[in-house]
């Protein structure tokens, strides 16, 4: 049942200056402002039907059924006046759920307006290519009238796919955001301005984030909205979060490695007495304590290395070699599991590198061992290497479940996992020595297929600071951080 309007409401209602009604869902005025009834021309008696045309009324219905779903929205309408005469308005409405009203604000749309908005717009719309953001311009009626050429780049399509579609329809270049996006539409209603925050993934695969501003601009009868690329201030900001994590991280490994250590070195001691005169049984149970003393070790010194830096001894390394002897170590864990590990090396490619040989073995094998668990029933793990532009790629590609998207943002994220054993640190530190060594990682994955994690390091003909490779070896080892090299 409608709830009808307090006075007291109206009275207030009569004192908005901007040209204001309430209509319920069968269009009948519940209550109007002057400036609403001057601007239609009509009367401005509570329950009169608003009057209009034979189209109007059928663009009335689907906006009734469009904006209970949503919430906001606007049409537009020929409203007939007391003189006969129609006006077309653009009404942008805010459904009240509770009340089962409709509070709109009105524009006219002037036909000679437009045309003259059309002679404005061609200095308007060479001014906005000028602009060091995305501009978007909206009718009054919520048509895309144009765009900058940034604002087509940043959505990554012509102009001609979406100039006159309406003004919602910038939303399906980005995630959805169903709720914030009706919060916009609402502030955009209600206020004449709104901003949302939003993201997408380019045709790289590059997550981008950006800032929508639109604002009504009532002089050139126009909705002006400002497309602001936020991607390097929003990844700052996660890395200094990271950052922060791992410094949180560092503080609480420092504190506990040496109470934790040094019981876990007696207890090994007492485990290696105890097998000497134990039963094959009790062997069996002191093996498994053993492995999980070792673990336990493991995950600490994972946790110490993640945590803060260490002195790094780099040396020229031979890739090749040092992949072999990872498929070495790791062939019998994947026979093991039913699992065939090769490597693919490419013809007359450089195979040499500066690094940390420990660190880079640790890294594949992280990798390796991640492969290996993602594959319950057997399959194939190919570590392939070739040289792309200044860099080695080495590709470690699984047939395993795949990883969901919504995954793939946070794999790299200290204590993060999917697993029910897993600690989270084994890709935090993979992500780690790949950026000690001045090398990107990224990850591709289709469920059911499988995963490729891409890592490319620069290797060493390509490396430039000084004129004596020694000398450079010297230079890299002696860095109190790890920076940028130079790479032609």
């Amino acid at each position: 049942m409608v709830k009808t309007v307090s006075p007291i409401f109206r009275k207030l209602f009569q004192a908005v200056k901007d040209p204001v009604l309430i209509l319920n869902t069968s269009c009948q005025i519940e209550s109007i402002n002057d400036y609403a009834a001057q601007l239609l021309n009509i009367n401005s008696t509570i329950k009169q039907q608003l009057p209009l045309d034979e189209h109007s009324e059928i663009q009335w219905s689907s906006f009734v059924d469009k904006i209970q779903m949503d919430m906001g929205g606007f049409c537009v309408l020929n409203v007939k006046t007391s003189d006969d005469q129609f006006r077309k308005v653009k009404l942008v409405g805010y459904y009240h759920e509770k009340k089962k009203l409709i509070f709109a604000r009105i524009g006219l749309i002037h036909d000679e307006g437009v045309k003259k908005t059309s002679k404005v717009d061609t200095s308007v719309f060479s001014m906005i290519n000028d602009i060091p953001h995305g501009v978007i311009l909206t009718s009054i009626s919520g048509e895309v009238i144009d765009l900058n050429e940034l604002a087509s780049n940043y959505i990554e399509c012509e102009k001609c796919e979406i100039i006159n579609s309406q003004h919602e329809t910038v939303f399906n270049y980005f995630v959805d955001y169903d709720y914030c996006k009706l919060q916009y539409f609402a502030n955009l209603m209600n206020n004449g301005r709104a901003s949302i925050n939003v993201s997408r993934t380019n045709r790289f695969g590059e997550e981008l984030f950006f800032k929508l501003e639109s604002k009504f601009n009532y002089k050139m009868s126009m909705i002006v909205t400002t497309i602001t690329d936020e991607t390097e201030i929003v990844k700052l900001k996660q890395q200094l979060d990271q950052q922060n994590s791992l410094n949180a991280l560092g503080q609480m490994a420092a504190s506990i490695a040496h109470e934790i250590r040094n019981p876990m070195t007696s207890l090994k001691g007492f485990v290696e007495l105890l097998k000497i005169n134990s039963t094959d049984d009790g062997y069996k149970y002191l093996s498994v304590m053993d492995s999980e003393l070792h673990r336990m070790d493991t995950i600490l010194s994972e946790l110490l290395y993640l945590s803060k830096p260490k002195e790094r001894h780099f040396e020229k390394l031979s890739f090749t070699q040092l992949v072999d002897e990872v498929v070495e170590l790791m062939l019998p864990h994947a026979v093991h599991h039913n699992i065939t590990l090769k490597s693919e090396q490419h013809d007359n490619y450089c195979t040499k590198i500066i690094g940390n040989d420990n660190r880079l073995k640790q890294m594949l094998i992280n990798l390796v061992k991640n492969a290996i668990e993602s594959m319950s029933t057997g399959g194939k793990i190919t570590i392939s290497i070739k040289n792309k532009d200044s860099y080695i790629q080495v590709a470690v590609k699984d047939e395993g479940a795949g990883i969901p998207d919504v995954e793939q943002k946070n794999l790299f994220k200290p204590f993060y996992t999917t697993k029910e054993t897993g600690t989270g640190l084994g890709l935090a530190l993979v992500k780690k020595v790949v950026e000690e060594h001045n090398g990107t990682i990224s990850v591709e994955s289709t469920i059911g297929y499988g995963t490729t994690f891409i890592i490319n390091l620069p290797f060493c003909e390509k490396i430039r600071h000084t004129q004596d490779e020694d000398d450079f070896i010297n230079y890299w080892n002696s860095r109190d951080s790890v920076k940028n090299i130079p790479v032609v």
